[in-house]
């Protein structure tokens, strides 16, 4: 269950038990990381009164009626920070809680398609996580990094639905690994990948070896050992980071030169589990900076005092910038 119970405040109606109970529920076993032990609570739940039953159901059919917001998981707490102040201020005050009740919104099968909960591997840690494929390739993942894996791999193929990756260091002449993302796909045989399925862009390291680039028009470019690249539907574009400098993260330091503000917001925002917002004209600023990934509060101030911004935090949910 949510450690964050919903609240009442005066101007907010207070929600049935059951029904406050279910939304906890869905929100639990939507996640992906329940264990056995917890969906059996939830039956036990479940069955323990008719009034659970109902409110679960009546849950589901809303559920139902709903289509998924399209962008990133924290776009349903986006519209209720963005609403205006006075009603900014009421769902304040219901705290952490009102991510969920927002959730209810969405649905179900929806949300599975479009945030890929349905991903072979996913890290939901803030700590990298290693894994070993079938055929021994090894990857390391980011946070909030969900990756598909066909069974059947002629080509390695890897899908990044979203968050980064790196893969392990490869033998000579070793098999073709394939990294594709929604702007495209890497290939290499002996270089080791970071890949970085941001909104905007892909971004791709390449180190030990080189690689190849191929953008959703059939665009293809050569990437040399040590360099990075950003990949987008139909553009692939050298950048000023180096490789080691791309790679980074792995070590728990995100680095950047010259980067678009909405990338480190984004980056950073795996880390924080929450909603960021930042003011429109400083996200389409620039900035250049080296940021702890291990102590992401501190590094979200750094990026807004290096705009000229104050960042507030409301719990462990939103951090605004003003």
């Amino acid at each position: 269950m949510l450690p964050d119970k919903l609240t009442a405040s005066d101007d907010v109606p207070v929600l049935d038990v059951a029904i406050r109970e279910a939304i906890e529920w869905e929100v639990t076993l939507r996640g992906g990381d329940a264990s056995s032990d917890e969906r059996a609570k939830f039956e036990d739940w479940r069955l323990a009164d008719p009034s659970h039953d109902a409110a679960w159901a009546r849950l589901q059919a809303r559920l139902g009626r709903f289509s998924a917001l399209e962008g990133a998981s924290g776009a349903a707490v986006r519209r209720a920070v963005d609403e205006p102040s006075h009603t900014r201020r009421r769902l304040l005050k219901i705290g952490a809680g009102v991510a969920a009740g927002v959730l209810a919104g969405l649905g179900t099968r929806e949300l599975i398609k479009v945030f890929a909960l349905d991903a072979d591997f996913h890290n939901g840690n803030a700590a990298p996580e290693n894994v070993a494929l079938s055929d021994g390739v090894r990857l390391t993942l980011g946070a909030s990094t969900r990756i598909y894996v066909p069974s059947r791999r002629p080509q390695g193929d890897i899908f990044v639905a979203s968050g980064q990756i790196a893969t392990g260091a490869r033998a000579a002449a070793a098999s073709l690994v394939a990294v594709g993302t929604r702007d495209g796909m890497v290939q290499t045989r002996t270089a080791k990948l970071s890949v970085d399925a941001l909104r905007m862009h892909t971004v791709v390291a390449v180190q030990g070896g080189d690689a190849m680039l191929t953008d959703r028009s059939g665009e293809r470019v050569k990437a040399a050992d040590g360099t990075a690249w950003s990949l987008s539907s139909h553009r692939i574009q050298r950048m000023p980071e180096t490789s080691s400098d791309i790679f980074a993260w792995t070590t728990g330091t995100l680095v950047v030169l010259d980067r678009a503000v909405p990338d480190v917001v984004e980056t950073l925002g795996r880390y924080f589990k929450g909603y960021i917002r930042f003011p429109s004209a400083a996200l389409n600023r620039r900035v250049s900076g080296v940021f702890p990934l291990d102590d992401v509060e501190a590094s979200l101030r750094q990026l807004a005092e290096g705009l000229g911004l104050t960042l507030n935090f409301y719990g462990k949910s939103l951090a605004i910038a003003t």
